[in-house]
């Protein structure tokens, strides 16, 4: 049994020095590759991307509705029967084709300010997007950190049950030597196998808590799960805020200038404002002048090309007898009139101004200012509510990192002596002043003790960061 716990030992062995030294065909991340990939490829963060670019356009489209509008138009006809034809103003009763063109122009005067607000509006709605966004982006900053740090824990767990199965096997060598040269009792052995058989074991969970691990940043990452990863290790570090001196209104104060969703939260009130006065502007006139430029063809548009001179006689009666006079007579020669000639010999012209006085609106307006106020009510509500869970998630940040460093302090304590302990056992042991029960009991003890250590110290660095994280500092393990 023992030869068989040696092979996967060994195995295990090899697995974590893979993981420590330089690799060529699997890629090493670090936490700030992992943030960046996560940024460019969470969807929320995509989506608050797309939410940006529409404020813009509406910014844009808010903003071209100052300058006049331009629009074209044209008809086709084909009319039968008696009807009136559009180049002459006359009734005819053949069948003709028509072909009208127009353009027309219309721009506004005056409407109470409802333009200028709404383009203030959509470049406040335009920098509350931005602000989101960089909020979602410092959330999944942290959500990867804690992932990250959680990994780096259950390699680290790992590679310490690696490391006290090391040992534990280096005592049973030692111990079945002693056996074998008559000084232990073969029963010693027993409880060293057990203690072997569990540190497998441990082995075995640990690996499991690395993969589990690994797959949940992969998952946050979006990143498939066959591809490999190797995370980087820091060599050591560094706290930057300690927990035990910084005092909560010094967070709280950082927190509210440098969190960007607080700052969106107080322009959505800032943008809900601007709403109420678009809403009014509704009660007021609103100015606006215009222009039509058209012209118009017919197939039977004709254009005289001359006149056919002739006489004409007729008889009359002067004096009481009959007479024949004769006149001269110029009849029109007609013919078609071009299609470019007749739309400039039919072009009109005209500018109006237009005032739309609003007198009852069924409600509509009241409505409408009515839903504004209550909007901005309920986005300065939601301030508040902003502030009041910061001052709360603060508040716990704090408390949870002054508790973190407490218990990682006591933890390298209780190590020390754990460790002090179990080098004394081992002394008394050698020299057959206690049993292997005794023994194996503080090499457990000493085995709890480092695991303890390593999760306090992962759980301070975590609640240190979220801690920097709330004072405005990027999150990084350098």
């Amino acid at each position: 049994m023992i030869n068989k716990t040696m092979n996967r030992l060994l195995a295990i062995c090899c697995m974590i020095a893979l993981w420590s030294a330089p690799v060529i065909a699997q890629e090493v991340w670090n936490l700030e590759k992992c943030i960046n990939h996560a940024m460019q490829n969470n969807i929320d963060i995509q989506q608050g991307r797309l939410s940006i670019e529409q404020a813009r356009i509406s910014n844009k489209t808010a903003i071209h509705s100052r300058y006049p509008s331009l629009n074209g138009s044209t008809n086709l006809g084909l009319n039968f029967g008696r009807t009136i034809d559009p180049t002459n103003n006359e009734f005819i009763t053949q069948s003709f084709f028509s072909n009208g063109i127009s353009l027309s122009s219309n721009v506004t005067l005056f409407n109470a300010g409802r333009i200028s607000n709404t383009i203030k509006q959509s470049e406040v709605d335009q920098e509350s997007a931005n602000y989101s966004v960089k909020q979602s982006e410092r959330d999944i900053a942290l959500f990867v950190a804690n992932s990250y740090l959680n990994v780096l824990f259950a390699q680290e767990n790992l590679k310490n049950a690696i490391a006290q199965q090391g040992l534990n096997t280096e005592q049973y060598n030692q111990v079945k030597s002693l056996i074998n040269a008559g000084v232990r009792p073969a029963n010693e052995l027993l409880d060293l196998e057990a203690q072997i058989a569990r540190g497998e074991q441990s082995i075995i969970t640990q690996q499991n808590a690395v993969t589990i691990a690994m797959l949940n940043l992969k998952q946050l990452l979006l990143i498939e799960p066959s591809i490999e990863m190797i995370l980087e290790r820091p060599a050591d570090v560094e706290v930057v805020t300690d927990s035990d001196v910084i005092t909560f209104d010094e967070i709280y104060t950082s927190a509210l200038s440098s969190q960007p969703g607080i700052r969106a939260a107080e322009l959505d009130v800032r943008s809900a404002q601007l709403g109420e006065k678009i809403a009014k502007s509704s009660l007021y006139p609103s100015v606006s002048i215009g222009g039509t430029l058209q012209s118009n063809y017919s197939n039977q548009g004709r254009k005289l090309e001359g006149f056919d001179i002739g006489t004409e006689s007729k008889q009359v009666i002067i004096d009481g007898s009959p007479s024949v006079i004769t006149t001269p007579t110029a009849t029109p020669i007609l013919i078609d009139n071009p299609y470019i000639n007749q739309l400039d010999e039919n072009i009109s012209y005209g500018f109006g101004l237009s005032v739309s006085i609003p007198i009852y609106n069924n409600y509509q307006v009241k409505a409408g200012m009515e839903r504004a106020k209550l909007n901005t009510m309920s986005n300065t509500l939601n301030v508040e509510r902003e502030k009041n869970t910061l001052k709360t998630n603060v508040q716990q940040a704090l408390a949870d990192a002054k508790a973190a460093s407490k218990s990682y302090q006591a933890a390298k304590k209780s190590r020390d002596a754990q460790s002090a302990a179990y080098n004394n056992a081992t002394k008394q042991y050698d020299l057959g002043a206690i049993n292997s029960f005794d023994y194996v009991n503080s090499r457990a003890l000493l085995d709890n003790a480092e695991i303890s250590l390593i999760i306090a110290k992962y759980d301070y660095l975590f609640k240190a960061k979220v801690v920097d994280f709330y004072m405005g500092r990027p999150i990084s393990l350098k």
